[in-house]
């Protein structure tokens, strides 16, 4: 095994270029600039050594000093191919390809802290061309991330295109399969397939907050199980999370955004999304959010989605969180505000098995809700939407979580949950849910499904 050293200053150090000076990220172990026909293959280990870095453990997470140090970095590199490595303990990221064409990342296995911050697998920033193939990977942060960078965007490396992630098995602390949120470039044709997440804090996770657009996205052939975690991590153990409610101004240096993809509007835009073929078992129900005034979560397709709720863990209940977001960003039928940071709030809110709030084109195909016995009464409808016209259900089968709630709750516009906190503008508001949905009032949608049988 080559171990990393605990010393900072034997790092190669970019904190002296004007892109990274007040970057969290530019310090890094192993290291490639510019190269072509550049990788690592073998059935060594790379130690990280994030013991060296992690000050104290507490019951539910690591605490650690800074600067760290990401482990394994290609900036601005052509046909690289890492193979069949192992990398263990990274105190940051451990394999970051940045600015890259034609990657291929096959059998590597990342065993990271599952107790510590920033810990993530594979990090993918402003890279074109890229696979990931029968990868394991668990870590405390994001297990795998599609991102554009500030610093990487700035320098002119361009968007996140053709990239297929696939055969992998994951486990996060945080996202398991993340897509967006440090989100200054595009993303097109993005495939996500045959793959496994377990245990983790959030499953998949599409995260538009800036100035983009995402298309093309294809998410099939996917087991996830999510749970729910300690307070002092985010998330509230959504299998799937798709957001376009804008960033807190400060958050992933969202204040370079505009000089670096000046394009009208605060907030990414959707162009077609498909998910299809996924088995969900999970105590938190799937996750849609829009905003007013920026575009919302559009032309979205669920496909053969089976989701069943079940509460095993001793985390409480009863909350959504849309965090990082905006002062006066509220999610639609909250009960309260549970908490308020510098990166936005957490609502207490009940839990449905989908969740639609300011959408815009969302299709429900062949998707089921159900639920396990006794569960605790946050537990509600199979499909709760707010605001969002052209919603289509084909085939929907699901009942309430418990008898005397309705299956499925539509409501044509969003209702601000506080009026003591001034609401946003309410120019975008949608006014009607398209009349082409099938069931509501006291009616399940299609006969009601008492068993799990996927």
């Amino acid at each position: 095994m080559l171990l990393a050293s605990p010393d900072t200053a034997d790092y190669v150090d970019y904190s002296h270029l004007p892109l990274f000076a007040k970057s969290d990220f530019c310090r890094f172990w192993i290291f490639a600039n510019g190269a072509e026909e550049v990788g690592i293959e073998g059935s060594g280990t790379l130690g990280a050594n994030s013991p060296a870095f992690v000050t104290e453990r507490l019951e539910t997470h690591a605490k650690a000093r800074n600067p760290r140090a990401q482990s394994v970095v290609f900036l601005g590199c052509r046909d690289v191919v890492v193979r069949g490595i192992r990398i263990l303990n990274a105190p940051s990221w451990p394999l970051r390809p940045a600015g890259r064409d034609r990657v291929l990342l096959e059998g590597i296995t990342i065993l990271n802290e599952l107790g510590l911050a920033n810990s993530d697998g594979i990090d993918i920033d402003c890279s074109r061309s890229v696979r990931v193939v029968n990868c394991h990977v668990e870590a405390g942060d994001d297990a795998i991330s599609i991102k554009g960078r500030h610093e990487i965007a700035a320098a002119g490396y361009g968007a996140c295109e053709d990239i297929v992630v696939s055969g992998c098995v994951l486990e996060s602390h945080c996202r398991a399969f993340r897509l967006g949120s440090e989100s200054h470039m595009d993303f097109r044709r993005i495939v996500f397939s045959n793959s496994t997440i377990r245990r983790s804090h959030r499953g998949i996770a599409i995260d538009g907050r800036d100035d983009v657009l995402f298309e093309d996205v294809l998410v099939s052939n996917i087991t996830v199980n999510t749970i729910h975690s300690p307070r002092v991590w985010w998330h509230e153990g959504e299998p799937i999370w798709i957001s376009m409610v804008p960033d807190v101004a400060a958050h992933y240096a969202a204040k370079h955004k505009a000089a670096i993809n000046p394009v009208t509007g605060e907030c990414c835009q959707t162009g077609v999304a498909r998910l299809r073929n996924i088995a969900i078992t999970s105590e938190q129900g799937i996750y849609i959010q829009g905003a007013d005034n920026v575009p919302h979560p559009t032309d979205i397709t669920f496909d053969s989605v089976r989701i069943h709720l079940c509460k095993h863990t001793r985390h409480p209940a009863g909350f959504a969180d849309p965090r990082p977001n905006r002062p006066g960003s509220m999610v639609a039928d909250s009960k309260s505000i549970e908490e308020d940071i510098p990166w936005g709030k957490l609502f207490r809110h009940d839990i449905p098995g989908f969740f639609l709030d300011r959408t815009k084109d969302i299709t429900l195909r062949d998707c089921r809700v159900t639920w396990a016995e006794s569960m605790p009464d946050v537990y509600t409808h199979a499909l709760e939407a707010h605001a969002s016209p052209g919603l289509v259900l084909e085939n929907f089968h699901g009942t309430a979580a418990r008898p005397g709630l309705d299956a499925v709750v539509l409501h044509e516009s969003y209702s601000h949950p506080f009026p003591k906190i001034p609401p946003d503008p309410p120019e975008n508001f949608f006014p009607m849910v398209s009349q082409s949905r099938r069931g509501h009032g006291n009616q399940p949608v299609d006969p009601p499904l008492l068993e799990r049988d996927f």
